[in-house]
């Protein structure tokens, strides 16, 4: 199972931001590991939930071998907390060339990190990460 998540946390750091600084790599990181309570076996379904990811659905993805090390890596700290937490505790992101999603009212902004914007909820139980 943790080697599925991985490869679903790798997946998703690569094509959200592979182009990004090391940062806003393990931000985006820690956005998905928040979002399935940082638990390996939920990673892939969140991963996979409509409209949670810009890519997912629309692109395919490189096959799970085709991973480069660096990500699965990367994906490997993350998901055990070894790395520290870029995103500041958030639970969405999107590029700086669009809008903040309108339904993304109660969402504050916690960091830019390049051409990412990262937002967590006010209050909740990451708040203060």
């Amino acid at each position: 199972m943790i080697d599925q998540a991985l490869a679903c946390l790798a997946t998703t750091i690569f094509m959200e931001s592979s182009v990004e600084p090391k940062p806003t790599q393990i931000a985006v990181g820690y956005v998905l590991m928040r979002r399935a309570d940082f638990d390996p076996k939920e990673v892939c379904n969140e991963m996979k939930k409509p409209a949670q990811f810009s890519w997912y659905g629309k692109i395919k993805p490189p096959e799970p071998k085709a991973i480069q090390p660096y990500f699965l890596d990367l994906a490997y700290r993350i998901m055990h907390k070894l790395e520290p937490d870029y995103s500041y505790g958030a639970i969405s992101f999107h590029d700086n060339s669009i809008t903040k999603p309108k339904s993304w009212f109660k969402l504050k902004k916690t960091v830019q990190w390049s051409h990412m914007i990262f937002y967590k909820m006010e209050e909740s139980k990451y708040a203060q990460l």
